[in-house]
Parts: C-alpha cells; structure tokens; sequence
C-alpha cells in the first residue's frame, strides 16, 4: 500500500528542478540534524507545493527523503509507528515508478526503492520476504553494471552475513562495499556508506581476530572523515557521531590486544563525541559499560564504580537492551570478585531473562540462512530465463554433467585429503592421550609418594627413573614431527603442547631423581602467570573434550616470582577436579584478577559439590574425602592435599565456595 496513488499522466519528463530540489533536501536534512524534524517535513512539502509539474523522479526523491528519516528514527527509538511510515514510503517509492512505468528509465532509483523496501521488512523480522526485495534490487545493480548499486546490495548481504556469525564472510564484502563506493561520486549518502563500510568491515575482521586489519580499517574511516568533513558542514553532527564510533572500535582492539592505556584512551574519546549526542548515545552507553570493564579487570574499583553509575543514569533515560545484558553481567562479576556472593546471586536472574530474550531474537534470524535464501532466489530467476528461452533441458543435461563431474572430483579430493588426514589425526590423537595418561599417572605418583619417607624416596627414584626414557622418547619424537614442514598449522599446534607437557614431565622426573634432602628451598622464577595458565587450559581442553565439557579462561598478563612447575601442578590439580566432578556439556570457568598485593585466581565449575560433611576434610588426606568422578573416574584424596603445601609455600592462600548438586569454585591467592 503507498501513501499516495498517481495516475500514469504525472510528467515523466526532466525539468530544471533537479538542482533546485536537491538542494531542498540538503536544507531538511540539516535541520533533521538539527533535532528539528518536523519543521524539516513541512519545508519539504511546502518546497513541493511551490512545483507546478514535478517528474517521476522529483516525487521519488521526497519519498527517498521521508523513508529514510522515519527508518532511521525507527531503528534507533525501536518505535514500530516510525517503522510502519518508513514502510509505506518504500511503498510508495517502488509504485509510483512502477505506476508510471519507468522501470527501466530510472532503474538505479528503482534498484535502491528494492533495497530500502528490504531493509524495512528486515527490521520487521519478515526475513524471506526482505531477501526476495534485496534479490530484486541485486538483479537492477547486475544489469546497470553500475558498482554504486552493486555496492547497496553488498553492504545489505554483509550485514545479513555478520548478523549471522559468517564474519569472514562479512569484511569481505563489507570492504568491497567500501571499494564500490570508493568509484561514485562523493555526495552525502556516499559519505555516511564507505566510513560505514569501513567501521563494520573492521568490526568483521575483529571477531576473526585479523585485529590489524580492523584497526586499519578504523583508523582509515577517521582519516577519510577529517579529509572530506569539510565538504559536509551540515553533517557536522553525523561526522562527530561517526568519529566517536571508530574511536569505539578502536578502543575494543586495543582493549582485546591487552593495551589497556590505549583502550582507555579511545573508549573516553568514544564517550566525549557521543556521550551528549541524542542519537548515538547508546554507542557511547556501550564504550562506558566496556570502560567500566577495563577498571575492574585492572583492579581500579573506584573508578569503575563511578563509570557503572554513570552508565546507569544513561541508560535508565535511554534504555539499551544490549547494553543493559553487559551491564548486568559487568555487575555481577564485580560482586562476585569482591566476594559479595549474595548481591551477585541476586541479579543473575534478570540477567538471564534478559539474555535469553535478545538470544530469542538472533535465533529466529539465524533460522533463515541468507547465503540459502539469496541462491535459491537466484536459481528461481535463472529457471524462469531458461523457460522462455525454450533451452530449460539442453541446459539441465549441461549442469546435470559438470555438477557431476565437480562432485565426483569434490569426492575424490575430499577422500584423498581425509585418508591423510586420518592418519595424521590419528597419529597425533595417540601420542597427545599417552602424553596426558603419563603426566596424570606422574602426578598422582607425585602426590602419593610427597607423604612418605625414606621409603617413599627410593620408591620415587625407581619410578622416576623408568619414567625417563618413556617420557623422553615422546619428547624427541614430537621435536621431530614438528620438524616436518608439511604439517599442517593446527597439528604443529598440537604437537607443540606434546612436547611442552613432555618436557614438563621430564622436570618433574629431574627433580625426583635429584632430591637428596626432605626439605629443599623451592626455586622461582620470573613467570608469566597468563601464560601458565593458557598452557594448562589448552593441556586440560582435551581431556575435557572427551566429557564434552568446555573450558573458558580469562587473565590479565602479569609476570612475577614463582616456582612454575609446582604452580603448573595446583593448576592441573584444580582443573583435573573440575572436570572430573564435572557433568558431560557443562562449562569450567578458570579467571585470573590482578589486585594492589596480590592475584587472584578462581576455578568453577557445575559439578555436584562437596556434601557438608567432608568440607572440613578436603584439606586433609583423608578416606572420607575421596570420591568417584561423573564419570567413574578415581579419586586418590592427595591433589588438593598437595596444592595447599604448595601455595602455603607461596605465601599464599587456597579456599573454596561449594553448594552440592550446584557447584564448587576454588580460589588460589598469591603474594606479589
């Protein structure tokens, strides 16, 4: 349905009204950006009202004005009255050419008319139907030749691309929308779409963590702002927002590099451009949320204390749902590290709904998959062609035989490629399980034989020593796999922690053959905690991965004094727990803080607990402690025992929270 219906005897003829009106809508959309948007829809009426005869495209072009606005309002007040305006001027944008039928006259405003019809159905969750308007409007841009319009639809196809997790996907044809838009001439739209293009090209590459290209992309968006700024005075609202987003972005590159000084830097320059702008102070919202962040990461709770009221105040007079589910969060992680247990549990119900309301959403358009939608349309509009060209079974004999000789040669060179890899994965899957049952059983040995005496000793060294060649065997043939060039990067990666957790084995063999003494003054080093901690996870993951379980961590790098080996073995001890007492598909949580005098490690699992009546025990190597995994696996009552002579040794402190059937979280305090 359009906003106005007109007869086929409205003049399709150019009159010298073209520079007269566009200069019209340079003047509404001033004053849009002056807040002022309804005097802005009475001047362009009234400008209208002033032409006797206006042409097809001068009505189009007061259309194109009004759809635009009211699309924009809608989608950043999420006021579905401003949403159904926007759509009834796509409407009547794509009527009023086809009523005067000049489709082919003014097929570039026909191909975008497609495009915003698209974008409305779109933001009205109405997926199939917006594919089938962008298809259209890609099939305009294809005939014209014409790269600005191939541009509209690859910017449309890379949002619907990034919406959907196919980030690769999406810089690409993000960056070639850029490219596209880079060959038309600089007016206003032009200006707004390539630093878009750019921004959410950076944004793509960034979730692939390709972060140099991201921060090149966002730094070239402010150089191409500050170059042409001066060309759009009246845009100086538009180009102020846009330098506070890039500087955003920015600020998450260097906030995920872990430059924290530069992070900080561009999320305030963020929060100064957009912070008092009506219509992007949400984007300054999500800065202010991701400063906050930073603080409580880096131990500055005043600071982020002040950032989070400030942030609430924002939003409690512009809500934000998205940002309202990452302040939640932000919230109840700050409860949690500063042990305030109670106020956390509080707010995790809300935070869930929240969640699963904006999780609800995402679902329901990852349901459709664009890249299917947009082939199908497309092989629909290739048949119809052949109909009338009478060729339809010449043709399917033809693609019938070259799709069966591509699958055939897919087939072959997927079976000649999965034999291989087969063989690799297999081989590799071996030695890394060998590795990891070696450094169990060297650990559980390790932890027994530290109870006992003089008989434990020679029993270690025994040990020890037939473990020694085993291991070392594992070690030299994983040093000499990785040097065969033709692996492949993801088994070098494997092979590396083959060889690091050998190694690692061979130290501990070292240190049990060279203990002459009961009591030897423990050897520290310079270590990188993060970096341990990486290790151990990435080590772990695999033998999570056989209950299906996932491990998350989070860390802060830091370098101090300690003893690698022993902290490596808390750490193992821990996760090893955690998994063990762990349900199949459940989540471990491993997050390191840095505070003013110490680090503070956490361990969480979702397992079944520690039950009341051995909690003063699990310190204590004790019958009453041991217990069975989820799984069946055995439990021989000594790791946590161990631990804790280990962090005491530190000068540190090892506690833990349990609710059975809930959950358990350890925590591991250590000195600076």
């Amino acid at each position: 349905m359009s906003l106005l219906s007109l007869s086929c005897n409205l003049s399709n003829r150019e009159i010298d009204n073209k520079v007269f009106i566009d200069k019209a809508i340079d003047s509404a959309n001033n004053l849009i950006d002056l807040k002022k948007t309804a005097q802005a829809y009475i001047y362009i009426d009234s400008v209208f009202l002033s032409i006797k005869k206006p042409s097809v495209l001068d009505i189009w072009k007061k259309y194109h004005f009004k759809e635009n606005n009211h699309f924009i309002l809608a989608r950043l007040n999420r006021d579905k009255r401003e949403l159904a305006l926007a759509d009834l001027y796509a409407d009547s944008m794509l009527n009023i050419i086809k009523n005067n039928r000049v489709e082919v006259k003014l097929k570039h405003e026909f191909s975008i008319s497609n495009f915003l019809k698209g974008d409305v159905l779109l933001e009205m969750e109405k997926y199939e139907q917006s594919y089938q308007y962008f298809h259209k409007g890609k099939l305009l841009a294809d005939e014209s030749k014409n790269t600005c319009d191939q541009s509209d639809f690859n910017s449309r196809f890379a949002f619907l691309n990034y919406v959907q997790g196919k980030y690769r996907q999406a810089a690409s044809l993000f960056y070639q929308a850029y490219q596209n838009n880079l060959d038309c001439k600089l007016d206003v739209e032009k200006y707004m779409a390539i630093q878009g293009a750019l921004c959410n090209a950076g944004l793509s590459y960034e979730h692939i963590k390709m972060t140099d290209s991201a921060l090149l992309c966002y730094k070239k968006a402010v150089s191409f702002l500050e170059k042409n700024e001066q060309n759009f005075p009246f845009k100086k609202s538009f180009t102020k927002v846009a330098k506070g987003v890039a500087y955003h972005y920015m600020g998450d590159v260097y906030l995920d590099s872990g430059n924290n000084a530069k992070a900080e830097e561009y999320l305030k320059k963020c929060i100064d451009f957009n912070g008092s702008v009506g219509t992007e102070i949400r984007n300054a919202q999500i800065a202010e949320v991701k400063l906050a962040r930073l603080f409580l990461n880096t131990g500055r709770f005043k600071e982020f204390n002040a950032t989070m009221k400030f942030a609430r105040a924002s939003m409690d007079s512009l809500p934000s749902p998205k940002t309202e589910i990452e302040w939640q969060k932000l919230q109840i992680d700050y409860f949690n590290l500063t042990q305030q247990y109670d106020q956390a549990k509080a707010l995790v119900p809300n935070y869930l709904s929240l969640s699963e309301k904006q999780n609800a959403g995402l679902r329901k358009l990852n349901n459709v998959d664009a890249r299917t939608e947009f082939y199908n349309l497309q092989k629909d509009y290739e048949l119809t062609l052949l109909k009338k060209e009478k060729q339809l079974s010449d043709l399917y004999l033809v693609i019938a035989v070259g799709f069966t000789i591509m699958a055939l040669f897919i087939l072959y060179q997927l079976w000649r490629n999965g034999k291989v890899s087969k063989k690799n994965n297999d081989r590799l899957t071996l030695l890394n399980k060998q590795v990891t049952e070696q450094n169990l059983h060297l650990q559980n040995a390790l932890t027994a034989l530290e109870q006992s005496q003089e008989e434990n000793k020679r029993v270690m060294k025994v040990v020890a020593h037939d473990l020694r060649s085993p291991i070392g065997a594992i070690v030299s043939l994983a040093g000499f796999m990785l040097s065969d060039n033709r692996l492949q990067e993801e088994d070098q990666h494997l092979m590396g922690l083959i060889q690091n957790s050998g190694s690692d084995s061979l130290k501990f063999v070292n240190e049990l053959l060279n203990r002459e003494a009961e009591t030897i003054e423990m050897e520290k080093d310079s270590v990188d905690l993060s970096a341990l901690l990486n290790y151990c996870v990435n080590l772990l993951q695999y033998k999570a991965t056989e209950k299906h379980q996932k491990i998350v961590l989070t860390t802060t790098p830091i370098t101090f004094s300690l003893n690698r080996e022993k902290i490596w073995r808390v750490m193992s001890n821990l996760i090893t727990n955690a998994v063990k007492f762990s349900p199949k598909k459940s989540t471990i949580e491993v997050n390191m803080g840095v505070f003013k005098n110490s680090v503070l490690i956490s361990v969480k699992d979702q397992g079944i607990g520690i039950p009341e009546q051995i909690k003063e025990k699990i310190f204590d190597m004790t019958e009453e402690a041991k217990r069975s995994g989820t799984a069946g696996e055995k439990s021989f009552g000594m790791g946590l025992v161990i631990s804790k002579q280990i962090i005491e040794a530190h000068g540190g402190k090892i506690w833990f929270n349990s609710i059975e059937n809930k959950g358990t979280t350890f925590f591991v305090e250590l000195p600076l």
